[in-house]
């Protein structure tokens, strides 16, 4: 990851690390850096006692180490706040000392056994570790009092809410905006998860793990109803809800996105791209899965005077590109037989306005209502890459091409799976439940012959202009067996590794070309700054 990229993923630019062309480089550059304030030494000292204080209180053994996240995030708050002089005004520097204040306190409860925020009422901070790089994160819980937590049969539903592009965001600032506050009268009746997401990534590579392992960490202390969670974003936050809502199809009951880009090319002004950095797009750019709405409630918000607002327009005209037709009444657009919704804000610039919230707030209590269907009658799924293979009841284990559109049109019709189009698949997955039977044209076979009732999935491989089931050694080698290919979660490019955890590995011997390595470590120790950084 080279530094322009890092310069143009920390303007917001959702730009794939394929390599940066000149004209790249020059809108990259244009990125200032806010002005930063300098603590005193006496103002360092005091967070550094801080720190120190938390760190000296001995935690007794936990029966969930994990556990432990929800008081490091505060030390590591305060040690990522010196590290990196993230501090931009004076008053910083007490937000930093409150923050490890609070970070103090929960550690002498932890230590006494307790946790007693997992009941309280309120905004509160929680931490989990996490399998990038073992880094404590925060998140953040907003619990109503309507909430009745210790219904052992209740089970709540879920908004997983993304926050916009933040200038001076750190893990101070999210805490303290956060932590200690009450519930806004909007949080009734659901828990709401606020994501860190590691700042200003717009949700991708360790920005995305993280929404899900935030999600994770909410559902071990809450009983979270998994046919209720709504996605909800804004700016930055919109990308990050076009980006997952799109890419994860099969896992939201509704998503709410508002403003931020749906493609990289012109809101990123990247210019002129290679044939293969514009193919590598399509990993990431959420117009190219606009298909998938076919298959989960979304709704687009943007302000009248908001450039922003052409994220939802891109989404629509791809909807009706796709032969769906659309229904304007007022700021308002519907898709006919299609739960697709966009709204625009009169006169709005970057924000929303009353009477835009209170639509889309109709729209996802709605949907969240209804819940997510697990088996829908209809499925229509697109992709480009193996990273995202799921669509509600089947899965694409193997494409043809990579980076070409793969998709699969498929209904459930008296307990029968009728595959319909099939492009660019060589291997589909279907679960057992969907029905009875498959049906691929003329050809036809029961959903549990391959798999002998042992596997949650049926796999098909085409070969030529016929399927063939997999037995039960074939789908476990498809899941588990390198030599048949790039499969799910091992597919590239090298964002990927970015996604999970990696490994950095530095010459130690003496390199052929001095310049060379000199090259070589100065890449590295920019990737390493980087890194911390965004």
């Amino acid at each position: 990851m080279n530094g322009p990229l890092s310069r143009a993923l920390a303007a917001g630019a959702a730009v794939s690390a394929i390599g940066l062309g000149p004209e790249t480089r020059a809108q990259a550059t244009k990125y200032q850096k806010p002005p930063r304030y300098q603590p005193t030494a006496e103002e360092r000292r005091a967070i550094e006692e801080a720190i120190r204080s938390i760190e000296s209180v001995p935690l007794k053994p936990l029966p969930r180490p994990e556990v432990r996240a929800e008081v490091e995030v505060y030390r590591k708050a305060g040690v990522w706040a010196l590290r990196e002089d993230e501090f931009y005004d004076k008053k910083d520097v007490a937000m930093t000392l409150a923050v490890l204040k609070r970070g103090l306190e929960r550690a002498h409860l932890m230590a006494d056994g307790m946790r007693p925020w997992i009941e309280a009422r309120g905004s509160f901070v929680l931490g989990y570790y996490s399998k990038v790089d073992g880094s404590a994160q925060p998140c953040a819980v907003v619990v109503p009092a309507d909430l009745d937590l210790k219904d052992n049969d209740a089970r709540h539903r879920l908004d997983v809410v993304l926050h916009g592009r933040g200038e001076t965001l750190n893990e101070a600032r999210f805490i303290s905006q956060h932590d200690g506050k009450l519930a806004p009268a909007d949080a009734a009746g659901k828990v709401t998860l606020h994501v860190f997401g590691r700042t200003n990534n717009a949700y991708r590579w360790a920005g995305e793990t993280d929404v899900f392992e935030a999600i994770e960490a909410v559902k071990r202390n809450y009983k979270i109803d998994d046919r209720r969670i709504v996605l909800r974003g804004f700016s930055m936050g919109g990308a990050g809800a076009w980006h997952l809502g799109l890419h994860y199809p099969a896992k939201w009951a509704a998503v709410e996105a508002g403003a931020g880009f749906s493609e990289t090319r012109n809101y990123a002004k990247l210019g002129d791209l290679s044939e293969t950095q514009a193919k590598l797009l399509r990993v990431y750019d959420a117009v190219d899965y606009a298909a998938n709405a076919r298959n989960v409630p979304m709704a687009g918000y943007g302000g009248e005077d908001d450039p922003q607002k052409q994220a939802a327009i891109n989404i629509e005209d791809a909807l009706k590109a796709l032969g769906h037709t659309m229904k304007t009444e007022g700021l308002a657009t519907r898709g006919e037989g299609i739960d697709f919704l966009r709204v625009v804000g009169a006169k709005m610039g970057h924000k929303v306005d009353p009477a835009s919230a209170k639509l889309l707030k109709q729209f996802n209590d709605e949907h969240a209502a209804k819940g997510l269907d697990y088996t829908p009658k209809r499925l229509r799924f697109v992709t480009y890459t193996l990273k995202y293979n799921e669509g509600a009841w089947i899965t694409i284990e193997q494409i043809g091409e990579h980076y070409r559109r793969a998709m699969v049109e498929a209904d459930i019709i008296n307990d029968q799976v009728i595959v319909g189009t099939v492009e660019n698949v060589v291997v589909l997955g279907v679960e057992r439940h969907a029905g009875e039977t498959i049906r691929f044209g003329e050809q036809q076979f029961p959903l549990e012959l391959a798999v002998k009732g042992l596997l949650p999935y049926v796999y098909f491989q085409r070969e030529e202009n016929a399927w063939r089931p997999l037995d039960y050694d074939e789908s476990r080698a498809l899941q588990e067996n390198a030599e048949r290919g790039k499969r799910h979660n091992l597919q590239g490019p090298i964002d990927d590794a970015f996604g999970g955890s990696f490994l950095c590995v530095r010459g130690t011997g003496t390199p052929w070309a001095p310049k060379v390595g000199k090259w070589a470590d100065a890449r590295l120790d920019a990737f390493a700054a980087d890194w911390r950084r965004f």
